[in-house]
């Protein structure tokens, strides 16, 4: 496997991709860096992993097993023992929390449906994302964090669609092709995704 060339950073171990497994998760499961993780492995394209793909963990040189996850915070002092946000009056780093790079602040007028259109990622990727937040109340200036690869979630085989739902917006909601759901639903033309309506959703 191409590992990466970072001088300060080595392949510790490999990892088998499994199913249901995305960057993102891997990274939060392995409490790895997701920046890191993909420099680690860039001859694979995020949106193209697959089961049985054997990926590249990077850990620092000089990793121990407490602090293995809290230096990637893009502190160019150096100090990667964490003391800093420890400080009084010193904010934590949101880079642990959230990558700089998957931090967005909310424009004037947005709403989290115009935020899963402008990223196409689903509803359950952006509240696993912010569990503190309320995605139905998002103010202009808010700071939330948008990962770049959807997280899958466990499906109920049926959903009854709600009020103003629709077969475009039940597809966005669980993260699902338009035509899978087509497809799973043969007695149901696209006009018949209507509020009341029970669908069955692709496995």
């Amino acid at each position: 496997m191409t590992q990466t060339n970072q001088p300060n950073r080595r392949c510790a171990e490999e990892y088998t991709v499994k199913r249901g497994d995305s960057f993102y998760l891997i990274a939060h499961k392995l409490g790895v860096p997701l920046r890191d993780l993909l420099a680690a492995n860039s001859e694979i394209h995020p949106a193209r992993l697959m089961v049985g793909d054997v990926l590249c963990i990077p850990r620092e040189q000089d990793d121990s097993p407490e602090c293995g996850g809290l230096d990637h915070s893009g502190d160019s002092s150096g100090n990667t023992n964490g003391s800093a946000s420890g400080n009084a009056g010193i904010s934590p780093d949101p880079a642990l929390a959230c990558p700089v790079t998957e931090q967005y602040t909310v424009e004037p007028g947005q709403t989290v449906a115009d935020l899963q259109l402008r990223n196409l990622v689903s509803r359950h990727t952006l509240e696993t994302a912010n569990p503190d937040v309320n995605l139905d109340t998002l103010t202009a200036g808010q700071t939330i964090c948008i990962p770049p690869e959807n997280v899958p979630c466990n499906l109920p085989e049926t959903y009854t669609l709600l009020a103003g739902e629709t077969l475009e917006s039940v597809a966005m909601r669980f993260n699902l092709p338009v035509a899978s759901l087509l497809r799973v639903n043969p007695c149901f033309a696209p006009q018949d995704f209507e509020p009341g309506a029970t669908v069955v959703l692709p496995r």
